[in-house]
């Protein structure tokens, strides 16, 4: 069941990347600059620090590795994590929850959302047109809060997980709870990312 959850929402996630690709023209560089002047923020304001670049590049290939060693052997082979796959995920998932925590103090007082976020939400809660650049910007800021959002569940998860304090029942909703979010998490992050390239092309 997870498997085949898995693979249909990750081709359906790429199938809509695609999409959005090559559907839709990118953002202008000057609409984009103009945003930014108006909010008192600019891109590389937002990632241009070594540390925070630093931070976020460890977050996405820590997860990336996570992802690979969690769910790499499940989906292409039908195995359980085991061995020195389960030993590598497991030590390497400090390191993604401490980056991700670097990440949240670095770029979260720039990535919160301004008043023309608020309103371009308001008018897709509202089902009313938005323009495309407003829908990116938009875009990565939600998917980068719902990003970090979903690393708390991932984490207690798979910590309270590796006890019995639950019983055998509760453990096996736990690994069923951190499997779904670690999905999750990496969905939100493949979108994200898009949205930051689509961002920056001119």
């Amino acid at each position: 069941m997870f498997s085949t959850i898995s693979w249909v929402s990750l081709g359906l996630v790429l199938a809509g990347i695609a999409l959005h690709w090559f559907v839709s023209p990118s953002p202008r560089l000057a609409k984009r600059k103009a945003s930014e002047a108006s909010s008192g923020r600019s891109w590389s304001g937002c990632c241009g620090g070594k540390l925070s670049t630093l931070a976020c590049a460890v977050a996405l290939g820590s997860l990336v590795v996570l992802f690979v060693t969690g769910f790499g052997g499940r989906l292409l082979l039908g195995e359980q994590i085991h061995g020195y796959t389960l030993m590598m995920h497991v030590g390497l998932a400090p390191v993604f929850v401490i980056s991700a925590g670097v990440v949240v103090i670095a770029w979260g007082h720039r990535c919160r959302l301004n008043e023309s976020d608020r309103r371009g939400l308001a008018g897709l809660l509202c089902l009313k047109k938005t323009t495309l650049a407003d829908t990116v910007n938009l875009g990565w800021k939600l998917t980068f809060w719902l990003a970090l959002t979903l690393v708390v569940p991932v984490s207690l998860s798979m910590m309270l997980g590796m006890f019995q304090i639950f019983g055998t029942h509760g453990q096996e909703l736990l690994i069923s709870l951190h499997q779904y979010t670690s999905l999750a998490l990496t969905l939100v992050v493949m979108i994200h990312v898009h949205l930051l390239i689509r961002r920056e092309r001119k």
